[in-house]
């Protein structure tokens, strides 16, 4: 049985390529409307995925006969189209499409436009069909069907099954992560992990100097606010060295690392997954104190780390978010943006709180700053609900 490139990139089993794998279309002029469009992307990734092709010719009995390409300015404003229309009419997005045009060196000035549609994890995906109603399609061979009850009941159970999992994987981060942290009276750590639908390979992982400081980590900084005092995470991780692992790599605030820290912790997965804590500073005596601000650039700097990793490893999909913070005291006390007032945090805290779970696109989250702001602002919102202070979380 084979197991091509092809196979690999739309998710399907090792055995022949067939036709339900491959889609040509000749110059792009023969496009149906958008919605017709959607309905291709969304068929494909409701069943083994597939690779539509622009620019082959067929012969008369429908078969490729060979590869003139289209115009390379018509080739990069048709992989626009398609994006787009893959963002804008197929929900939910489609984890790894992706687009790009492939220059001919046999035709110059030509391109051949690639779609290549996986196999999603997170079927099924509805096109927006007009104004009140939307539509499931499946691709069936070389046909297009549309999902019966009895098959969208089969897969929203997988997608929520997947979705289970992907809690559980976060939790287990948050635990596997959580011996490492010191525990002092009067000290918050704030907590995130994070990891894609789509994982990344784990056998990509690029060989690590544990001397020298590491670009991924680097990387996370460039994304971060140039203000030292604006991060908490620039401020409170000084030591950019990591500490190598099989699978990970561990970056604390403390050279050699010992095991435990107290300020700072992260963890980068090769796999494109996420670990991440920051611990607040309370000087005075009492409660266990944690600023409105600390708070809200603790979970904003680690949802950027996370993006950033993710992204760089090559995950895809989803990013899904759970965050949480622990105080080993009996009350967390939350202060307020200008100092104006405390608040005290039901003690229950003192065990363990319900942690909070967001997630978004990968690509929305990497390349846009307002993405990554607005899901770290939806943990903060879920966050100080859950902790009965809403009200000081600002615009």
């Amino acid at each position: 049985m084979s197991y091509t490139s092809l196979h690999r990139a739309v998710g399907a089993m090792p055995g022949r390529v067939t036709a339900a794998m491959l889609h040509w279309k000749q110059d792009g002029n023969d496009l149906k409307e958008n919605r017709e469009v959607a309905k291709d992307f969304a068929a494909m990734a409701n069943a083994v995925g597939g690779i539509i092709v622009t620019g082959v010719a067929e012969n008369s009995t429908g078969e490729a006969d060979s590869l003139p390409g289209v115009d390379d300015a018509r080739a990069q404003a048709l992989a626009n189209k398609f994006r787009g229309i893959a963002n804008s009419l197929v929900r939910p997005f489609i984890p790894a499409f992706t687009v790009y045009t492939v220059p001919l060196p046999t035709t110059p000035g030509c391109s051949a436009v690639v779609v290549e549609v996986p196999r999603s994890p997170e079927s099924p995906h509805l096109v927006i069909w007009d104004k009140d109603s939307w539509r499931y399609p499946k691709r069936v061979g070389e046909d297009t069907v549309w999902l019966g009850e009895s098959e969208m009941e089969a897969a929203y159970t997988r997608r929520l099954a997947t979705r289970r999992d992907a809690r559980a994987h976060l939790q287990d981060l948050a635990d596997r992560l959580e011996p490492h942290l010191a525990r002092e009276n009067r000290r918050v750590w704030v907590l995130v992990t994070a990891a894609c639908s789509v994982p990344a390979p784990r056998d990509t992982a690029p060989p690590v100097d544990p001397h020298a400081a590491d670009t991924g980590i680097s990387e996370i900084f460039e994304a971060l606010p140039t203000d030292r005092d604006e991060s908490w995470l620039k401020y409170r991780l000084t030591q950019l060295t990591p500490r190598v692992g099989l699978r990970r790599v561990v970056f604390t605030e403390s050279r050699p690392y010992t095991g435990m820290c107290d300020r700072a912790y992260i963890e980068l997965h090769h796999d494109g997954s996420f670990a991440g804590a920051l611990q607040s500073t309370s000087p005075q005596d009492g409660p266990a104190l944690l600023s409105q601000v600390e708070f809200e650039s603790a979970v904003r700097d680690l949802v950027t780390a996370a993006a950033v990793h993710s992204y760089r490893r090559g995950g895809d999909g989803m990013l899904q978010f759970l965050a949480s913070a622990v105080t080993p005291g009996h009350v967390m006390v939350l202060s307020s943006r200008g100092g104006r007032y405390d608040r005290p945090v039901d003690g229950g805290l003192a065990v363990r709180p319900e942690a909070v779970l967001t997630e978004a696109p990968l690509h929305d989250l990497a390349s846009s700053p307002e993405s990554r702001r607005a899901a770290a602002n939806r943990l903060l919102l879920d966050l100080t609900h859950q902790f009965g202070v809403a009200d000081l979380l600002q615009p």
